[in-house]
């Protein structure tokens, strides 16, 4: 039994990182399930069995590419809770600091705009985790007493994550480290302290 699960586990691991490759060079709708058979050495079966659908499996590409280290990134502990400057660097970090990751979110976006299916997965995966990063916000305001829009704030600290996603994959000389320190500027000055 144990070997059975380990197979299906590397074999959902495969699907994933041939499907990743396979996104960001042919995009999410150029990327065929002959193709993904090839490059993950698993089964239309096995495609099907872990993720139901095509549009399953590029939400669980987008999942694991974003999703998964943002909420790593939202459960971290720190004393006295992750600030929003603290949440948008560790996020910065680790979200999309590989040119891999900016690349495969750009196609998998692209491959919403043409499969409204897949778009309202990603419309929905983005609103939990936009409410997700506004909880944090809130608990950190109401511990740090600040006064702040903990909604208008975790909007801003997404979109800031996303255009710095979009910047690295299209700007060859983007300044990830001119970008961190003007969009905490940014961050501080809406969660001022009360004085």
């Amino acid at each position: 039994m144990a070997e059975t699960t380990r197979q299906a586990h590397d074999a959902r691991e495969a699907i994933l990182d041939a499907a990743a490759e396979l996104i960001r060079t042919q995009g999410a709708t150029g990327m065929s399930i002959a193709d993904l058979i090839a490059r993950s050495g698993t089964s239309a079966g096995a495609i099907y069995h872990h993720f139901g659908n095509k549009q399953g499996l590029v939400l669980e590409v987008a999942r694991r590419a974003v999703a998964g280290p943002m909420q790593s990134v939202l459960h971290t502990p720190t004393e006295g809770g992750l600030s929003p400057t603290m949440l948008l660097t560790t996020a910065l970090t680790r979200v999309v600091q590989a040119t891999e990751t900016a690349e495969l979110m750009i196609q998998i976006w692209a491959g919403a705009a043409a499969e409204p299916k897949l778009f309202e997965l990603l419309r929905a995966e983005g609103q939990g985790m936009r409410s997700a990063v506004e909880l944090v916000v809130r608990h950190w305001c109401e511990r740090e007493q600040v006064e702040a829009d903990p909604a208008g704030v975790a909007a801003v600290l997404i979109s800031l994550v996303m255009g710095s996603v979009v910047q690295r994959s299209l700007i060859p000389d983007f300044d990830a480290d001119r970008y961190l320190a003007t969009a905490t500027t940014i961050l501080d000055a809406l969660v001022e302290p009360r004085t």
